[in-house]
């Protein structure tokens, strides 16, 4: 073992690893991205070695590439690995300093985790307080459902409308959720979090920057870009969501199909409009081929402005009561403003 491998390890993870209390290996292999993970990490001495990294980037090309990664055996040298594994993927993800792939590897991460959370909630119910206590969120069981503070339900909660605040039960400060919701939080804030510490810059050991390179060369081949669809007529609230996807920000469902409504009500193929949903960081061609031939085929109306609104998708106040009509607006405004000058 090369004593630079670990130095550059250990560094890597003081970094990016937060420190807390001691958990058991189990915990720790099911959630490397917690504190007692680290501190189990640092008093082990976990080693860097061309084997781990091999794995690590497996790991991440399966994130990039099928969007989801495996879960560790049960066995206790193959927890005690995926530790390693898994730091050194974050080793990887932050040399290719590429968005697109830190973005869909911290969402595969957070769906493996969220994997975990369900089945831990039956077989491991003490992890799940574990897990949330990482992110200072206190959930209260009661015979109606999961109560959450308000606080923390606005910062962790996913961008849906399924999850917007005023069509939630409130109750002295808190929202009332299912326990499914209270794992869809924790795998969001698993996700924030990841996405917040990443990437960290640092001098990477020369096997990291060649899986690094390797990597960016699994990214989609159609390059795209909201430059290269012609925008000009098109209302603030669509021009959003398609910078979003541009620059690989994970959009809300409502969005994504706000999107594909209004892209085939203006005559764009389902082949065009999938190819603008690849860039983003969850995209899955089957799903997505799937959903937008199903709008399309279907022909939906395309929502309103407030409906919109509702989404929390508006952006602008355009005035023109549905995104469709945006474009006769605003012909429409420089008309009255024309005749106004006359």
């Amino acid at each position: 073992m090369n004593q630079e491998w670990q130095k550059a390890m250990l560094e890597y993870i003081n970094k990016t690893m937060h420190f807390q209390g001691m958990a058991d290996l189990l915990f720790c292999s099911h959630y490397p991205f917690s504190a007692q993970a680290k501190e189990y990490v640092t008093q082990k001495g976990l080693q860097l070695s061309t084997e781990i990294i091999e794995k690590a980037e497996k790991r991440v090309a399966d994130a990039i590439v099928l969007g989801k990664i495996r879960k560790v055996a049960q066995l206790p040298e193959a927890q005690e690995e995926e530790l390693a594994i898994y730091a050194a993927s974050r080793m990887i993800v932050s040399a290719c300093a590429n968005r697109y792939i830190m973005n869909r590897y911290c969402i595969a991460e957070a769906k493996r985790a969220g994997e975990y959370l369900a089945s831990d909630s039956s077989a491991h119910p003490e992890y799940i307080g574990q897990v949330a206590s990482e992110f200072g969120i206190k959930f209260e069981s009661t015979k109606e459902g999961v109560l959450v503070p308000v606080v923390d339900y606005l910062v962790f909660s996913p961008r849906s409308y399924d999850y917007k605040l005023s069509n939630r039960r409130l109750k002295a400060g808190k929202v009332l959720i299912s326990s499914h919701e209270k794992i869809r939080i924790l795998e969001e804030a698993i996700r924030k979090r990841m996405e917040s510490s990443l990437p960290v810059k640092a001098q990477f050991p020369q096997e990291v920057a060649e899986a690094a390179r390797r990597i960016v060369k699994l990214m989609p081949k159609i390059e795209i870009s909201a430059t290269k669809v012609d925008q000009k007529n098109y209302p603030p609230c669509i021009k959003k969501l398609l910078e979003d996807l541009a620059l690989n920000i994970n959009v809300p469902h409502t969005g994504r199909v706000a999107l594909a409504i209004y892209l085939s009500s203006i005559g764009m193929k389902p082949e065009q409009i999938i190819d603008i949903f690849r860039s983003a960081p969850d995209f899955s061609e089957k799903v997505t081929r799937y959903q937008v031939e199903y709008i399309s085929s279907k022909k939906y109306a395309m929502p309103s402005c407030s409906t919109m609104d509702g989404y929390g998708l508006c952006v602008a106040e355009c005035g023109c009561g549905n995104p469709l009509r945006y474009k006769d607006e605003i012909h429409g405004a420089r008309l009255r403003r024309l005749e106004k000058r006359d």
